[in-house]
């Protein structure tokens, strides 16, 4: 499978992540690696990427021949867009119900600004999709999708519900994704937004472009996403643990 490790990390961080928030440890010190590693069935090799990775995050702190020690506060879990990899993750983070509908497929052709940023020609077709994410059926995110057509080796349908972009664009380009850039800005709510968010026109929503690159390093996909300002919040955890001169 394409995405063993990234699911078999998450499995492991997710697991490490709920013993973290339901059990108490003196001092916020966990138990030994190979008693942690015991008990959750894994290597301990395993279980030491899962903890320099969750370190990375913020989530604890690896303390060089003393341990291992958790961070309480890094652990509420509401509105935090640096945890999961799709917006059903953010909903259920928060006690709500998602769901997702996709309203538009179809191709445009690529004007001067989207083929420069997708690094094609202009007049190339692009696949374009619209999907609204919702929470306890309210709506959450609209997201406007294009990627190169030349691309897309499995059609899309709209009665497709996936969630992850990473595993999307495997499914229907079989390309492997790497990273993306997210560009954050404010914006007002244009006519269509509007009556799709039930918002007056002009009302200020958060805004984000994200263009993602596969292993490549060569752009595939661009998002659009539209974050409605009462059913989507936005939190990061950023980590300062980088050590002293």
């Amino acid at each position: 499978m394409a995405h063993t490790n990234l699911s078999s990390y998450l499995a492991v961080k997710n697991r490490l992540l709920e013993i973290f928030r339901t059990e108490e440890f003196p001092n916020h010190k966990l138990p030994p690696e190979d008693q942690l590693a015991k008990r959750l069935g894994i290597s301990l090799v395993t279980l030491r990427e899962a903890l320099m990775m969750l370190a990375l995050e913020g989530y604890l702190t690896k303390r060089h021949g003393v341990g291992n020690f958790i961070h309480p506060s890094a652990l509420d879990p509401k509105d935090r867009v640096d945890q999961g990899f799709s917006f059903a993750d953010a909903f259920q983070r928060n006690g709500r119900r998602p769901g997702m509908q996709m309203l538009f497929l179809g191709v445009e052709a690529a004007d001067a600004v989207l083929a420069e940023r997708l690094r094609i020609r202009e007049g190339d077709l692009l696949q374009r999709n619209e999907t609204l994410y919702t929470a306890d059926g309210e709506p959450g995110v609209f997201t406007v999708s294009r990627l190169p057509a030349a691309l897309v080796k499995r059609p899309f349908r709209l009665e497709e519900n996936n969630w992850y972009v990473h595993e999307c664009i495997w499914d229907h380009c079989g390309r492997k994704l790497a990273h993306s850039l997210n560009d954050y800005r404010a914006v007002g709510a244009d006519e269509k937004v509007a009556e799709l968010f039930r918002l007056h026109q002009g009302t200020p929503l958060l805004y984000c472009e994200q263009l993602f690159y596969d292993v490549q390093d060569q752009p595939v996909l661009l998002n659009i996403h539209y974050f409605h300002p009462e059913h989507y919040g936005m939190r990061i955890l950023q980590n300062w643990d980088v050590g002293t001169a």
